[in-house]
């Protein structure tokens, strides 16, 4: 079998080779009874070739005791025409029949197996197409519904409707014969009797039972006045954490967003847990979603007997295999960022990283896919297609790395890792990294900003200043945060890209440090300004309110 044809080994193909050999160990004692059997009847057929055996040696014939002639295995009676096998003794072609059918009925367990599986997988797959539960702050808010009294809290007299009798049907002809008959009067009087007890009864024990009442009425409002304190609590400190979440705090956020990816990643028979890490400098949540492995998509399509007695597995081809999981994992990983975006009910996110992470006994933990995207990629199309194939080319759409081999593993490098602390210029993702220098020069004073490149560590925009901190003219705007020193031949190169783009001034700004002669070189371009790391960060606790690390 060619390599695009073979499928990825699973815990199929394992118990395929428990099972073939339980197998063969259940049919190895018959094998030897045949063996044995033949052995025997060659004997007993060499002993008695031309009708010289022992039997006839002491002149009788082999008789049963009904009187008929008795024929011995392995005799000349029993010996098939064509080849003298035995029909129906161990080895004969009965019992590789009866054999034949064992291996198909294990082939026939193995593939409902194998089909459970895939059933299994297309149920997954649609559940992962429905939008999760809601949970963001008003979904979790806790209404108060007072409770009635209990019955022991309510005191009345015995009622007069709890005793009387049924008069039972009436009649046209006849409306009122019911309450007139004997039988009807006599239960009448005798429910009239059980009413007058009952009130004698309840007047006796009035005064006891109102004090019972009562007490079980003040019981009701103090567990209901309980209640009600607490939920009013809960609200109250649900507002504090609204308040906290709008504020970008980032404990709040995160609490939030791992609940909603919690009620996400919660499917029948599959749990897909995650961790939030929020960065407060870009508004950008950092999830490691825990993806199933490869393994959850069934290597085998059926099983069938193979042509040296055994069971074989048909194997799915790796590239239907390869399909099947990129459409689970597209689906839990949209189905993950519609979850954040819904639970996001106060826009406080700006940007998501999510990184797809899958555990295998070969490689452990590996990356399998890593999205990068803003709110305009996110917003920019429906998370939850209707086709699994659509799911996949959504996923495609926005900023994402998607293994080619996660049967290999071949892992893809995520685009950011969430840590604690400010975040160092190295731990944003490429988009968070634009974001951020985006938003620093337009709150400085450049607008109309008009993004040209945009690399993994960089950015080229062009942008006019609104007169404030910046001239009312264009300027060029680079800013990198790789390599760590700029030399000077960087700096004549954003020279030379402001004279094509015809502005008036540049930026060169990086996160790092100039080295000396960048400084000379950058001394005698008047319109170039250069930005360093000590700076930058500067500009960024000014003006974002927040602290880039490193």
């Amino acid at each position: 079998m060619d390599e695009d044809e073979e499928g990825p080994l699973t815990h199929l193909e394992d118990l395929l080779d428990q099972m073939n050999g339980l197998a063969d160990e259940m049919l190895g004692p018959l094998r030897g009874r045949a063996e044995r059997a033949g052995r025997g009847g060659a004997a007993m057929a060499a002993g008695g070739r031309d009708g010289q055996g022992d039997d006839q040696r002491f002149g009788s014939e082999p008789w049963s005791a009904t009187g008929e002639r008795q024929v011995w295995p392995g005799g000349p009676g029993t010996r098939a025409a064509a080849g003298g096998e035995q029909e129906g003794w161990p080895g004969g072609p009965r019992t590789r029949a009866a054999a034949g059918g064992g291996r198909a009925y294990l082939a026939q367990q193995y593939t409902e197996v194998a089909e459970d599986a895939e059933q299994r997988l297309d149920e997954l797959l649609a559940l992962a197409a429905e939008p999760s539960p809601a949970v963001d702050f008003d979904a979790l808010r806790r209404p108060y519904e007072p409770r009635p009294l209990p019955a022991d809290a309510v005191v009345e007299p015995p009622r007069w409707a709890d005793y009387a009798p049924d008069p039972g049907p009436s009649t046209s002809g006849a409306p009122g014969r019911p309450l007139l008959s004997g039988p009807y009067q006599q239960e009448l009087a005798a429910a009239r009797l059980r009413h007058q007890r009952a009130l004698r009864e309840y007047r006796r024990q009035e005064k006891e039972l109102r004090d019972r009442a009562e007490q079980a009425r003040l019981a009701h409002e103090q567990e209901e006045q309980q209640r009600a304190r607490s939920v009013r609590e809960y609200n109250e400190r649900l507002e504090g954490y609204r308040r906290s979440y709008e504020e970008g705090r980032p404990a709040a956020v995160e609490s939030v967003l791992e609940r909603a990816l919690a009620a996400a990643g919660r499917l029948p028979g599959l749990e897909v847990p995650a961790r939030v890490s929020y960065r407060e400098l870009t508004r950008t949540a950092v999830v490691d979603l825990v993806l199933p492995g490869p393994t959850v998509v069934p290597s085998a399509l059926r099983f069938q007997v193979a042509s040296d007695g055994g069971v074989e597995a048909v194997q799915r081809p790796r590239a239907e295999a390869l399909a099947r999981y990129h459409q689970l994992v597209a689906r839990l990983v949209l189905r993950a960022l519609d979850a954040l975006l819904a639970a996001d009910t106060e826009s406080t996110l700006e940007g998501i990283v999510l990184n797809g992470l899958a555990v295998t006994a070969e490689a452990g933990e590996s990356c399998l896919v890593s999205v990068d995207a803003r709110r305009a990629d996110l917003f920019a199309g429906t998370l939850l297609p209707s086709g699994n194939a659509e799911a996949v080319e959504r996923l495609r759409t926005l900023p994402c790395v998607l293994s080619d081999d996660p049967f290999g593993p071949t892992a893809v490098a995520p685009f950011a890792v969430g840590r604690s602390g400010p975040p160092a210029p190295e731990d944003l993702s490429p988009a968070e990294f634009t974001a951020m220098v985006t938003e620093l020069f337009e709150l400085m004073g450049l607008d109309d900003w008009d993004l040209r490149l945009q690399g993994h560590d960089g950015l080229l925009a062009v942008a006019q200043g609104d007169g404030r901190e910046f001239a009312d003219t264009s300027y060029v705007v680079f800013a990198a945060r790789r390599p760590s020193t700029v030399r000077a031949d960087a700096v004549r190169d954003v020279a030379e890209v402001v004279a094509d783009e015809h502005a008036d001034g540049g930026i060169w700004a990086t996160t790092g440090s100039f080295e000396l002669d960048a400084v000379v070189a950058a001394a005698s371009l008047p319109q170039l300004r250069l930005i360093d790391g000590g700076e930058l960060r500067a500009l960024v606790r000014a003006h974002l309110g927040a602290e880039l690390g490193g």
